[in-house]
């Protein structure tokens, strides 16, 4: 698959992000809304009241689009936004039930300053207030690298809900067997940093987030979480400063995880970096999670 004509423009500075999504969507036939939340403005695709039933699970496809100043953002995330704009053109094309909302989340990146800084985390919020925050979460981030579906391992609060553990894990278990159809290795849930999938599911909403790694740069992850104290815990509180230099040099923590996060929030994270083909493999999981329409459990 070739990148489009356009994710160029979207990399470029001055790019109005929130104007160019909305646009290419309308250009395809699909309206969108703009909810403004603490400052943060989220895209919500407006799909026909038709598209759902309310006997059957809510299913929410997440990603944001702000990204790092000074960064082109082609993977971080250019590669989720524009993910999505191609699964809401096939959405929009069915004629049929799909319980499916789209949303593009502004402020995903504030999340380095605390998970209430991020925009989902505010989000959230304010769907559990309007009681809108059925279903599960799906979150698509960094998938524009490699060609393993990866599945972020999170740390869910302490004293969590019994309920809620629960159908996190559904959740989790759920995508691990979409994702292993399309992977070259066993279902992966691996460490990494959060994304917008650690707002919602500080809110008590069960989210999921799944990004792109090369397949030999997960090899060499997994064995270096193995034998490198600390590794695990730097990339689970994304501050590798933190980990005190006895337990393992930050040199040796930054170092021995994947070249793809590296460029991550750098002048590094370019177009060029980028293999078109995990738009193909992310594509065929979008295409199986819209057609999981599951009844609500009874409760």
């Amino acid at each position: 698959m070739a990148l489009p004509s356009d994710y160029l423009d979207f990399l470029q500075p001055d790019c109005d992000r929130k104007e160019f999504i909305q646009k290419r969507l309308m250009d395809c036939g699909i309206k969108s809304s703009v909810l403004v939340i603490e400052g943060k403005n989220h895209i919500y695709v407006d799909f026909a009241s038709s598209c759902y039933n309310p006997q059957y699970k809510l299913k929410t496809l997440v990603a944001h689009y702000d990204r790092v100043p000074g960064t082109q953002g082609a993977n971080d995330n250019s590669s989720g936004v524009f993910a999505l704009i191609e699964a809401a053109k096939k959405i929009a094309a069915l004629d049929t039930i799909h319980n499916v909302r789209i949303i593009f989340t502004d402020g995903e990146e504030e999340g380095r300053f605390g998970v209430a800084s991020q925009g989902a985390f505010s989000l959230a919020k304010k769907l559990k207030e309007l009681n809108f925050d059925e279903g599960d979460i799906f979150v698509f981030d960094c998938i524009g690298r490699g060609d393993v579906p990866v599945i972020c391992e999170i740390d869910l609060p302490p004293k969590v809900d019994k309920n809620f553990a629960r159908k996190y894990q559904t959740l989790v278990s759920q995508t691990q067997n979409v994702v292993s159809r399309y992977s070259p290795l066993p279902n992966l849930v691996l460490p990494s940093s959060f994304s917008d999938n650690a707002g919602f599911v500080a809110n008590g909403i069960p989210a999921v987030a799944v990004t792109m790694l090369p397949k030999d740069e997960v090899i060499n992850y997994m064995s270096n979480l193995k034998r490198i104290p600390g590794l695990r815990q730097s990339v689970m509180n994304r501050r590798l400063e933190d980990i005190p230099s006895k337990v393992a040099p930050e040199y040796i923590l930054r170092e021995s995880i994947p070249l793809t996060w590296r460029y991550i929030h750098t002048e590094f994270d370019k177009v060029t970096t980028l293999t078109p083909n995990s738009f193909n493999i992310i594509s065929k999981i979008i295409d199986d999670i819209v057609r999981l329409n599951y009844l609500k459990p009874v409760m």
